[in-house]
């Protein structure tokens, strides 16, 4: 599976610990995989995603587990064929969702996450949301670091 994050090595940052870096407000990742490549390729997607961060391995490890994490409760509560994880960063923090909704472009706007879906369960800390088209959405949401 190839990388379908990508981030220029000669660039500045596009997250690090402490937020959103540039002169922009959100940015969004997404990488998609197949269900039937199961956990290793959910995996290897959250992989891709946390790749954008520029940050210490203590930061990126639970943003990573997060990933892991959400795919992993929606592979047990979705069918769909196809999945994707996307990361979110903004001024609020960093939020890493799993979704069987694959349909939806990334310009889309708040159509794109579970923002205004109704709360249908939380497990393990996770906050699963069902759309009305019968998408679910598994979230997990942390924190920047704060500077000194």
């Amino acid at each position: 599976m190839g990388t379908p994050v990508h981030a220029s090595s000669d660039g500045p940052p596009l997250l690090t610990e402490h937020g959103v870096m540039g002169p922009v407000r959100e940015m969004e990742f997404t990488a998609r995989f197949s269900r039937a490549d199961g956990e290793f390729a959910a995996q290897a997607a959250a992989v891709a995603v946390t790749r954008v961060i520029d940050a210490p391995l203590s930061f990126v490890s639970p943003v990573l587990d997060a990933g892991c994490s959400t795919s992993k409760c929606l592979l047990a509560r979705s069918a769909a064929d196809a999945c994707r994880i996307v990361l979110t960063a903004d001024a609020s923090g960093i939020t890493v969702a799993a979704t069987d909704d694959v349909a939806v472009s990334l310009d889309a706007g708040e159509q794109v996450d579970a923002k205004n879906l109704p709360l249908l369960a939380v497990v393990d800390g996770l906050n699963v949301h069902h759309g009305t088209d019968g998408h679910v959405w598994v979230v997990w949401k942390g924190s920047w670091r704060r500077t000194a």
